[in-house]
């Protein structure tokens, strides 16, 4: 093959180039973002075909991937996703679903009450996906904000309703990302690599921060009830 060569005496030298051996990177994943609460409510209000402006509130609220749409049902009075996927991390389970306590503007869409009687768009199993983008795509709305976020090098996508979520679980609730890859029903490697972006150095210091502040209010807490009981 010509990899090797032998030097004068037989002793072996390595090869000078050594490009083929060299792995190569793989080209970078396009960015995707999270869609602004302005923006989701403004998508709301565009929508004219309440079975998808449903499916996109449910989507938003949720932090739904496209395809889980179509596997909701109530228990117990409750919106449950029994979405089930095999990845390579291990297995999507069916999940309880649950509005992030800072999305208070989303409290009189009464969604879990709403669901039993509102229909969603008709999709086939499988491509959700396709729909919900193919739906999007044809929305004026979504067409500015998708010019408007590229213009900023973000790429909007059916998957930012789903990453908006994330977004606001760790920079608005201060949620750790354990309990937010189980509230977005996959693992929590999954879901560090997917939204490190938002779990990076600055969100560590700030969450180091408000630790010594709680740690600083607990200490001064106790050394008061000492020196009441000591008085």
């Amino acid at each position: 093959m010509g990899y090797w060569r032998a030097a004068p005496g037989g002793a072996w030298e390595p090869p000078q180039d050594l490009a083929m051996f060299v792995g190569r990177s793989r080209a970078a994943k396009a960015i995707t973002t999270s869609l602004e609460v302005e923006h989701i409510l403004a998508m709301v209000q565009a929508i004219p075909d309440p079975r998808w402006r449903f499916a996109f509130q449910l989507m938003a609220v949720y932090g739904l991937r496209p395809e889980e749409l179509q596997h909701l049902q109530i228990r117990q009075g409750r919106l449950w996703c029994k979405y089930e996927m095999v990845a390579s991390r291990g297995k999507t389970r069916p999940r309880l679903l649950r509005v992030l306590p800072c999305d208070d503007w989303a409290d009189g869409w009464s969604l879990e009450a709403r669901f039993s009687t509102q229909k969603l768009p008709p999709m086939q199993p499988g491509l959700g996906g396709g729909y919900v983008g193919h739906y999007l795509m044809n929305r004026p709305l979504w067409k500015e904000l998708r010019r408007e976020y590229e213009a900023n090098g973000e790429k909007l996508v059916p998957y930012s309703c789903r990453h908006g979520y994330a977004h606001r679980a760790h920079v608005v609730c201060d949620l750790p990302p354990k309990v937010v890859a189980a509230a977005m029903g996959h693992s929590v490697q999954t879901h560090l690599a997917a939204y490190s972006r938002w779990c990076g150095d600055d969100m560590v210091d700030d969450a180091f921060a408000k630790a010594e502040q709680r740690l600083g209010q607990d200490l001064r807490a106790q050394s008061s009830a000492a020196q009441s009981r000591t008085a």
